[in-house]
């Protein structure tokens, strides 16, 4: 299982191993948010390995 940590502090865990998957699987857009795996910045095409915890940061624009 990969841990899911979102920014109010709730953790979720999901059995995928492709970061795209594993957003949809725990009901986020992957253009909504950025995703953090020991401390770098990854992208959504990366597989992880079970016992990864990860950090959803949520993505703020303005004009």
């Amino acid at each position: 299982m990969v841990k899911v940590e979102f920014p109010d502090g709730t953790i979720r865990e999901s059995g995928k191993n492709r970061i795209k998957d594993i957003l949809r699987d725990v009901g986020q857009n992957e253009n909504a948010v950025l995703v953090v795996v020991d401390g770098c910045l990854v992208t959504p095409d990366l597989c992880v390995k079970n016992g990864t915890e990860i950090k959803l940061i949520s993505v703020v624009s303005g004009g």
